[in-house]
């Protein structure tokens, strides 16, 4: 199951998982002072909204949530074509966002100082369902793996009941 968690989004809304009960959504992480890894994810995950339309939200969660405001997730969405209402950049308390990604999303993380290069985070792609399990990862760096998830996704989303 997918954590609890309280961040806010871009709009400086609270958002947890139950803003997307019953929706079928994918997660990853992200941070927007990232100099390559994150641009290119959010590109990736980009193509993935467009391909699947209404049937899926999108929430990229920020790994660097001291600096990534809404205002500057807000920015980061507009640069790379995410400002969609599906697609969800959220923030909050370090600690909390910390946990919802150690613990509850099990995608690796961590950050040994306030320098951003010591920022380390996984670059998979978490399903979720819309009983809120987490169906699946997929390497963001593999083309394949990516169609997978385009096809498990709306495999999902066209059976709400599984």
């Amino acid at each position: 199951m997918v954590p609890e968690f309280r961040l806010v989004d871009q709009t400086g809304a609270p958002f947890g998982p139950e803003r997307l009960a019953g929706r079928v959504w994918i997660a990853d992480f992200v941070f927007t002072r990232c100099p390559d890894v994150c641009p290119r994810m959010t590109e990736r995950l980009a193509s993935v909204h467009r391909a699947l339309g209404e049937r899926a939200d999108v929430v990229s969660v920020s790994v660097d949530p001291a600096y990534d405001t809404p205002e500057r997730l807000a920015a980061f969405a507009r640069a790379h074509g995410a400002d969609s209402p599906r697609w969800h950049f959220l923030t909050g308390d370090s600690r909390h966002v910390q946990d919802a990604v150690l613990r509850g999303f099990k995608i690796a993380f961590s950050r040994d100082s306030e320098d951003i290069a010591t920022i380390t985070h996984g670059v998979h792609l978490v399903l979720v369902d819309g009983r809120g399990r987490i169906r699946g990862y997929y390497d963001s760096n593999d083309p394949d793996a990516v169609d997978r998830l385009v096809g498990d996704a709306r495999r999902l989303a066209d059976r709400p009941s599984s």
